[in-house]
Formats: structure tokens, C-alpha cells, sequence
């Protein structure tokens, strides 16, 4: 099907075809039609000569036109679309062309602005996607620059970010055609004192500015700031923030004097596209912090690891050492001989030193005699007793010292000495025990290769102390063992502390740091496991899903920290609710989800689902006070039939919590089959109410009577929408308006319905039909206070149609001003400031109305139809109104009842003194062109009213 843009010549087509009709209609010599496009002027279509014509742009600006020569301005509401200019005599069908040329060119703006509107959404979609596909700045940056230059003229355009102490800026982006010198991304610059950048003096402020070339300069000389290279003609700069709200950086765009100034809808564009690229550069910086963070971690880690290793080797050597020495002990306990215990000491000493050649001398002091037990010497097999001399045993035995000899030094001249063939490398050590010398032991090489070291030393002194004194060799058996102990429990407390390390990265990565329950990432594998087991013919299961409702307003009301002590007491309550083995996660803010398994049918989990919505019934005392927060629940059944992947379940339950909330909260849903169809039908109906509020015709307002209770004249109307859908036929306001709020609409549809009420009053008073003492009411949603543009749109609504401002009533619900109270606030002040009076819709039935008439200014109070509709059947009912009524005398307000629908409910509101009636005992609800004047006069009238 082609959509209605093929439908439609293009401008210059449709301006061509006006100015035949024109010529075909006589008069006109010469035609040219202009139309406005970015601010400037293009002729779409002439005729004759139309050179002499003035263009769209002196036209605009108001220049008198030359002798002959008419001008008509083609308007599209408040806007100049273009112009038509002629010479000659207008023909009879003037207007009906220029309407025409209007809605071309009418058409023509709504899909540029559209086509714009499509590219900033796309656009910031990528921006806020590109800190995901990006991870690091160096990637990020380009990118972002190329999305920048699509919303707009970026050629010349830089990012300016603080460095994590706050105290320096640099520019890792910086693109500029003209800056004879660009900043070095890695050289940082102060942020206070004089000679400091625009862009640090922007974060001073922290509020976006718009300078000139002149201002520039003027800032230079008065703020000692830095004057740029290159001065721009025009400047603007957004400061950068974070999800906190934290200033980061600034995202600056520059134009010279050859480029055109930015117009106030691309300054507007880039302050909207400056918070998502702070969002962006926040992620992508936090990711770096976490990155360095955990490099700096694996690094601890890895030199934990090479210590531990090295306790390792040196605890292998230990074992190596300590298994001689055990079997040295161990041969000293056993019956050998002396004889075959040195020997087997020789073997077990070879396995630690170089000890080919042993040799072990006993001291006989009282025979003062030394004779060798032990000794095994290639170039001297065996050794006699002898007297002491001066051989290097007998300086070992004098000394009471070990001694070692060298082949560079030590050892020579000694061949005269011992005889026989020298040795390149000779050891010994005395043998001790008990502090008594008994004699020495030694070891001596003939190799040149095998040179003796103070570690040898320090080994045959060990070895030599187990032949000394047996005690003294158990004594160090113990201390070796100790040691050993002491390095295995080293080992163990070092290894403990890596497991439990690894532990808590995994425990933090996968639960909420507030509530410590699982967190999303860890609900969506517990999700797919479940449901892989489900597929392959495991237990069935169902998916909950918790929002606290309210959280946001505790939240702001008692800070953020009465706000993280309501979430853990909600996890400890819905933990209650559960069964051990159900799996419960907090998602993120204040929603929640649970896993329930072995569920096979709706009513298993309804008892949970009810037992989880009663348990929010009971006050939480926060701050020294009782808050109540109920929970909205939504359940989904693990269905094979209708669900292919794990997380459709999670969707849905999603989506049936919503419903909870759409039913007034505190309650629980269970999706079904319905829901689906109800949903998919939500989405179409979306689609098409946005159609109906860009054609005329769909949305139709209607309007209901009310009238003065005492004398019965007509007081004003009540606005109310009503959607003609064409294939549909009339839809139900309480089918799409919920949509309309959800989706953002309602702003649109609240304005649609105060310009076409506005234009409609204007009309009555045209035709005489309506007085400046007959009010026009028409509701205003919440969503209209985050507006900041609403009031002046309101008072140039009501200049243009040349209505008293007085006639104009705007209904206002209480939960309006639950949603915005600050915002509400100040924009009713204005609203009041134009003239505007203001009435508080369903009075009664909301948290705090009397907060409400104490803290916000009213005008008229509308009882709600609730406390009418019981007015002639309970007592309890006379009772409020009466109350109602006395409050507003007290406070001189207006009161206006809802709902009368019969004539003894009339009576009692007009006994009790109500001022105004509204409902259907007197009116339905209508279209303008079926309202009955003549019945409406007639309310006067007393018995009367059918």
C-alpha cells in the first residue's frame, strides 16, 4: 500500500498547478508563490514576469510591496509557511488556492520535522548503544563525532573531560579545522586560576552557554580566561553528566564566520544530545576504571602467585634437605657399627655435597692422638692414627672453626704439608657434642670443576652436628619439622585467601551489592537452566514478577537511604513468602523477580502471589516513621505451546505486573492467553491513536452541561474526548487514554483537546450563544507540568482565539500532583498569573486531598460522582458532602457535583447548598453540533429537565 506522501505532488508541482488555476481564473499578469525552508527563501513556482515580484524574504520582513503589487502570507497556524505575490487584479478563487498552497506546504514541514524527529531518535539510540560497542575512548570518540555531524553542522567540535581527582581537564576528542594548534589529548590543563579554557570555565558555571565571537573576547579580558587560537563567531557548550547527575566533561560546537549561527532548534538538539553522550562517556569510563581496577587486582594476584610459587620451591628444597637429614637421623638410631653408619653417612652426605672423597678424624685427648674411623679417598684408601701436626685437620681441631680452602688461594703450598697428591678444594668442620670437640669432618675434591662454597659448609657443619650428639640431631629433626609445619600452614592461609578472593569476584558479579540477592544476570541463567530443564521434560515452573509501588515518591520524599532500607526489608518480606528452593533476585530499582518450580497450576501460584501482595500490607518504619508501600505482582505459567525462549517469560510477567498497576496496584495478575491478544491489541491501538492525532475528524470533543443548582442557567460544559475510530467505531476513553499516558501521548491529546475546546468557545460566542459567565472545563494530565513551554503555549492559545482568560477552567486530578508536586506548583502559579482558574477533579478520592487545598491554590473543588451516586441512599454520603461544602465555603471555593443523575439527588444538592450540577439528569455528554440550546435554557425552568 503507498503511503499518502505518494499520493501528494511535491511543492513545486502543487505551486504550478495553483498558478495555472490562477491564470485560467484572468487578472493576474504576472504570479510567483515563495516558500520558508531552514530559514531561508526558495520560489517554488512564476508566471509572467516574475522577477519584477519581491522575493519570500522582503515580503516577510514587511516591506511595502511596489505599486500593483499585492502579497498574501501563507499561514499554517502561528507560522509563515510562504508567500504569494502578483501582479494584476485577484480572481475569485484567490483564498481557495492560497488554502491550498497553505496545506502543501503545511504538509511539507510536518515530514521535514518528522524526517528530523526520526533521524535525533535514531541517532540517540546509537549514541547510548555506542558505550557497549565501544569500550575504550580512542573507539568511542570518532564514532560519536560522526553521529554528532548527522544531527547537525559538528565539524568543529571537541569533548573536554575531567580526570578522576576533579582537579585537571584534557581533550581526548578534538576536531577543528582551523585551530592552528589542537590540544594533545594526553596534556591536561587546570581547571581554576586565571588563563583557564572556555571549557573549564563552562564546568565552573555547569550550565550550558551560547557566546559570540564578541562575548568571547569579553570573557578573555574580564575573567582572565584563555583566548582561543582561533576565535569562533559563535560557541556553545553543554556540560557532560554522569547517571548521578555528576559533571565529567563538556561537548563544545564551534561555527567561524563563513558558517551559519546555530538556530535555537539545533542548540536545543545538542543539549539533548549532550546527555546522552555524558551517559555514554560515563559507561565507557566506568568500564576503564573497572578495567584498571581489575588488572590492578590480577596483578596483587599474580605476585601472590610467584611468592607462593617460590614458598614452594623452597619448601621442595626443604623436603629434599630435611628427607636426608631424617634418614641421617634415622641411620644414627639403628645398632650398624661405627664403621657402617660412616659409610652409610658418606652415601646419604653425597646426595647434598660433592663428597667423593670423605674423610673423618676422631680426637683422642687423652691419648692426644687422632685417628681416622672413616675414610674414603681415591689417592689415599687409608689413613693411620697419628700425633696432631699442622695438616688442616689438626688448624679444624686448634681453630674449633670450620675451615675452607680454595684452589686460588687456599690451597697451595699444601702438598708439602699433607703429602701425596694436593686436592684443588678442601672442607672441614668440627665435629661437636654438647659444646666438647670431638673431632673433624671432611670432605676434599681433586677436580678443578668442583669448588667448595660456604653453603657446603653450612651443610657438612649440619651433618656434622647429627654425627656429634644424637640429642642435637633430634633437636633439629624437630626444628625442621616445625619449620615445615609453619610453611604448609603458610601455604594453606595464602591458598585460602586467593580461594576466598576468587569467591567474593564471583559472589559480586552475579548479586546485588544492596539487598545481596541474585541480581539480573544471575536471574536470567537460573531463568534459561529452568527453562532448558522444562523443555527437555523437567518440572514445570512459574515466573514472578514484584514492583513496589510508590517506591519513587518514599524514595524522594526520605532520601535515597530510607529508600535501599525499604528494598532489603522487601526482599526479606517476598523471602518469606517463598519456599526454600524457589529462587528470588532483585532485578534492578525496585522490581524483583522469582523463579517458582514444581508449579503445575494456576492456583499454586495465585496462593503465593496473594501471600507476597499481603505481606506489603503491614507498615515499614523508616526514618522514625510508618510508610506503606504496596507491591504489584504479575505471574506466568511455563507454557511449551506459546514460549520458544526463556526470556519471553520474564516479558510477560513484566507485562501482567503492569496490569496490576493499571488496575489500581496492590494485587497480583496471572497472564493468559487474553493478556497476549490484549497486549498485541495495546501496540496496534498506540499506532493508530498516534494517526488519529496528526487527521482531523478522529478525536471529537464532547461536551457536557452543568448547571447553577439554584436558579437552573446554564454554567459552563465539561470537556471530554471521544475517539471515532473509522473502523473501530467509537472507543471506550478508558481503553485508549491509559495508552495515551503510557506511551507520552497524552500531552499531544491534551493540547489537541484545549485548542479545539478553545476554538469551539470561540465560536459559541460568535454566534451569541455563550457569555463570559459560562466556564468551559477541560482536564489537564500530569504529564503536561515537565513541560516547561505549557503555559506560554496556554496564553497564546487564549490571545488567539480572544477569549477571557476567566472562561478557561483546567480540571486537575490528584494524582497530577502527587507525580510533579514541585513542577505542579509552579506551573499553577503561572496558570493563575494569565487568568487561568483551576479545579481539582475527584475530590475525595485520592491520598491527601486537604494537603492538596492547603498547599496548592484552587479555584473549584468537583465532588466526585462516588459520594453522589449514594447521596439519597446513605447517610455516610450526605455526611461527606455537607463537609465538602462547608470546607469549600470556608476556603471560597466553588463547588461543582458530579454524577446527578436523578431529580432527588438534585434536590439534596441544591438543600445542601451545592453551586453547580453536573450529569446526566440534565445532559449527556455531545458532540457541539448536537447540543440542545433550546433544552439548555430551559434548566431554568423548574420541573422541567427530562
Amino acid at each position: 500500500m503507498k503511503s499518502v506522501a505518494e499520493y501528494l505532488d511535491s511543492p513545486e508541482q502543487a505551486a504550478d498547478r495553483a498558478l495555472c488555476l490562477l491564470r485560467d481564473a484572468g487578472g493576474m499578469s504576472a504570479a510567483a508563490v515563495w516558500a520558508q525552508s531552514g530559514g531561508s527563501w526558495r520560489r517554488l513556482a512564476c508566471m509572467g514576469d516574475a522577477d519584477a515580484l519581491p522575493d519570500g524574504a522582503a515580503l516577510s520582513a514587511g516591506k511595502r510591496p511596489p505599486a500593483g503589487v499585492s502579497g498574501l502570507a501563507l499561514r499554517g497556524g502561528d507560522a509563515t509557511l510562504g508567500w504569494l505575490s502578483w501582479r494584476g487584479t485577484a480572481p475569485a478563487c484567490l483564498e481557495a488556492v492560497a488554502a491550498l498552497l497553505t496545506g502543501y506546504l503545511r504538509y511539507e514541514a510536518l515530514r521535514a520535522e518528522q524526517a528530523a524527529a526520526r533521524t535525533a531518535n535514531e541517532t540517540m539510540l546509537e549514541i547510548s548503544l555506542l558505550a557497549g560497542e565501544c569500550p575504550v575512548l580512542d573507539r568511542l570518540l570518532p564514532r560519536l563525532h560522526r553521529l554528532m555531524q548527522r544531527l547537525m553542522d559538528a565539524d568543529n567540535f571537541y569533548i573536554a573531560l575531567r580526570d578522576e581527582d576533579c582537579a585537571a581537564l584534557h581533550f581526548p576528542f578534538y576536531a577543528d579545522r582551523r585551530d592552528p594548534a589542537p590540544p594533545d589529548p594526553d596534556q591536561v590543563f587546570p581547571l581554576a586560576g586565571d588563563q583557564v579554557s572556555l571549557a573549564a570555565w563552562l564546568l565552573r558555571g555547569g550550565a550550558p552557554m551560547v557566546l559570540t565571537g564578541e562575548r568571547i573576547e569579553a570573557l578573555c579580558a574580564q575573567e582572565s580566561l584563555a583566548r582561543p587560537a582561533q576565535l569562533p563567531a559563535f560557541w556553545m557548550g553543554a556540560p557532560l553528566r554522569n547517571a548521578a547527575d555528576e559533571l565529567i566533561g563538556a561537548a563544545v560546537l564551534q561555527r567561524y564566520e563563513d558558517q551559519p549561527p546555530l538556530t535555537s532548534a539545533e542548540q536545543q538538539l545538542f543539549m539533548f544530545a549532550a546527555r546522552h553522550v555524558g551517559f555514554a562517556l560515563d559507561r565507557v569510563l566506568y568500564h576503564g576504571r573497572l578495567e584498571r581496577q581489575v588488572a590492578l587486582r590480577t596483578s596483587e594476584l599474580e605476585g601472590a602467585n610467584a611468592r607462593l610459587r617460590a614458598e614452594v620451591a623452597i619448601r621442595k628444597r626443604a623436603e629434599q634437605f630435611q628427607d636426608v637429614l631424617f634418614r641421617i637421623a634415622e641411620l644414627s638410631n639403628t645398632s650398624l657399627s661405627l664403621e657402617a653408619f660412616l659409610s652409610g653417612l658418606h652415601r646419604l652426605l653425597g646426595e647434598m655435597v660433592a663428597a667423593r672423597n670423605c674423610v673423618v678424624a676422631l680426637y683422642d685427648m687423652g691419648r692426644d692422638l687422632i685417628s681416622f674411623p672413616y675414610c674414603s679417598d681415591e689417592y689415599a684408601p687409608a689413613l693411620k692414627p697419628r700425633k696432631p701436626g699442622k695438616g688442616l685437620i689438626e688448624q679444624v681441631l686448634h681453630s674449633g672453626r670450620p675451615l675452607l680452602l680454595d684452589p686460588y688461594g687456599g690451597m697451595r703450598g699444601m702438598a708439602a704439608t699433607q703429602g701425596g697428591m694436593p686436592p684443588k678444594s678442601w672442607l672441614g668442620v668440627p665435629l661437636y657434642c654438647d659444646h666438647e670437640l670431638l673431632g673433624v669432618l671432611a670432605v676434599q675434591s681433586y677436580d678443578a670443576d668442583v669448588v667448595y662454597t660456604f653453603r657446603d659448609q653450612e651443610v657438612l657443619e649440619f651433618v656434622a652436628n647429627h654425627i656429634g650428639a644424637a640429642l642435637a640431631r633430634v633437636r633439629a629433626l624437630e626444628g625442621l619439622q616445625q619449620a615445615y609445619a609453619d610453611l604448609e600452614q603458610r601455604v594453606r592461609e595464602r591458598t585460602s585467601e586467593l580461594d576466598a578472593v576468587n569467591a567474593q569476584l564471583e559472589f559480586d558479579s552475579l548479586h546485588d551489592p544492596l539487598t545481596k540477592l541474585p541480581n539480573r544476570n544471575y536471574f536470567s541463567k537460573a531463568l534459561r537452566r529452568a527453562w532448558d530443564a522444562y523443555v527437555d521434560g523437567g518440572e514445570r515452573f512459574a515466573v514472578v514478577f514484584i514492583d513496589l509501588d510508590r517506591f519513587k515518591l518514599v524514595n524522594d520524599t526520605l532520601g535515597h537511604l530510607a529508600g535501599d532500607h525499604l528494598l532489603f526489608e522487601a526482599g526479606a518480606r517476598i523471602r518469606s513468602c517463598l519456599r526454600h528452593y524457589d529462587f528470588l533476585a532483585r532485578l534492578g530499582g525496585d522490581e524483583f523477580a522469582v523463579l517458582m518450580f514444581g508449579m503445575d497450576a494456576v492456583e499454586e501460584c495465585e496462593v503465593i502471589a496473594r501471600r507476597i501482595v499481603s505481606e506489603f500490607e503491614r507498615p515499614v518504619v523508616l526514618a522514625g516513621r510508618e510508610v506503606f508501600s504496596t507491591a504489584s505482582v504479575g505471574v506466568v505459567l511455563a507454557d511449551r505451546e506459546h514460549y520458544h525462549k526463556a526470556d519471553d517469560l520474564l516479558r510477560d510477567a513484566d507485562h501482567a505486573m503492569y496490569c496490576t498497576k493499571q488496575q489500581g496496584r496492590q494485587g497480583y495478575t496471572l497472564f493468559s492467553h487474553q493478556l497476549r491478544i490484549d497486549q498485541a491489541d495495546q501496540l496496534a491501538l498506540e499506532t493508530e491513536l498516534r494517526r488519529a492525532l496528526e487527521e482531523e475528524g478522529q478525536l471529537v470533543p464532547y461536551y457536557q452541561p452543568f448547571v447553577a443548582a439554584a436558579s437552573g442557567e446554564l454554567a459552563g460544559f465539561e470537556t471530554l474526548v471521544r475517539w471515532q475510530h473509522p473502523q473501530r467505531g467509537l472507543v471506550s476513553p478508558a481503553a485508549f487514554l491509559p495508552i495515551a499516558e503510557e506511551s507520552g501521548l497524552i500531552t499531544r491529546l491534551d493540547r489537541y483537546m484545549i485548542n479545539a475546546a478553545c476554538a469551539q468557545l470561540q465560536a459559541w460566542r460568535a454566534e451569541g450563544l455563550a457569555g463570559e459567565d459560562i466556564a468551559l472545563h477541560i482536564n489537564l494530565s500530569s504529564a503536561n507540568f515537565r513541560d516547561p513551554d505549557l503555559v506560554g503555549w496556554i496564553g497564546e492559545r487564549i490571545a488567539h482565539y480572544r477569549l477571557p482568560p476567566a472562561m478557561l477552567h483546567l480540571e486537575i486530578t490528584e494524582s497530577a500532583l502527587i507525580d510533579q508536586p514541585q513542577a505542579a506548583a509552579t506551573a499553577m502559579q503561572a496558570l493563575h498569573g494569565l487568568g487561568v482558574r483551576l479545579a481539582l477533579d475527584d475530590f475525595g478520592t485520592g491520598y491527601s486531598a486537604l494537603s492538596y487545598l492547603h498547599r496548592y491554590r484552587f479555584d473549584v473543588l468537583k465532588i466526585d460522582q462516588s459520594f453522589v451516586f449514594d447521596l439519597d441512599r446513605k447517610q455516610e454520603s450526605v455526611a461527606i458532602v455537607r463537609a465538602i461544602l462547608a470546607l469549600a465555603r470556608a476556603l471560597d471555593l466553588e463547588v461543582v457535583a458530579e454524577g446527578v443523575e436523578t431529580a432527588s439527588q438534585r434536590d439534596k444538592l441544591t438543600e445542601m447548598g451545592c453551586g453547580m450540577l453536573q450529569g446526566y439528569y440534565f445532559a449527556a455528554p455531545a458532540p457541539a453540533w448536537a447540543l440542545d440550546w433550546d433544552k439548555l435554557a430551559r434548566f431554568k425552568e423548574p420541573g422541567d429537565v427530562a
